[in-house]
């Protein structure tokens, strides 16, 4: 089974599905995009088999709680597979606070680096899932040669 380093972009555009979520450029008109993340991340919500990666200083879902509070649905799965399925690796930081990924990688957007350094702890069996975020996009190749996959939702 493949564990997740989820992107904060996917919480954001599957909260979109609520009327009191907050509204941010990266989340698509289209209701269609929006309804294929929220049911990705229900799925994975509801799946025990399938285990959130968060760094273990939680960094990442610190990122989550800037962007989303507790009453948004993408949160709201955080915190259940936090308390039900969650696995931690050890992701080092710079002096900056960004993720350290190896000299290869330096490209990665600084935001971003914190999730790759994540699933390159085990890059076989953690992927990176994104709806929005077209720098993954722009990186694939440069990920894939060191063994990160990244699940685009939206393409």
């Amino acid at each position: 089974m493949v564990d997740h380093v989820v992107d904060t972009n996917v919480l954001i555009v599957a909260s979109a599905a609520e009327s009191s979520a907050p509204r941010y450029d990266d989340v698509p008109a289209d209701l269609d995009q929006i309804e294929i993340v929220f049911e990705w991340l229900r799925q994975f919500r509801d799946d025990p088999a399938r285990r959130l990666v968060l760094d273990e200083i939680f960094r990442i879902y610190d990122e989550y709680h800037n962007k989303l509070n507790g009453q948004h649905f993408g949160l709201q799965v955080i915190d259940l597979k936090i308390r039900e399925c969650l696995r931690t690796v050890p992701v080092e930081y710079d002096g900056d606070g960004f993720g350290v990924v190896p000299a290869a990688l330096a490209p990665v957007d600084n935001s971003d680096k914190k999730f790759v350094a994540a699933a390159l702890h085990d890059p076989t069996s953690i992927h990176i899932v994104n709806a929005t975020d077209s720098d993954w996009r722009q990186q694939k190749a440069l990920l894939q040669q060191h063994g990160v996959t990244v699940v685009e939702l939206l393409s």
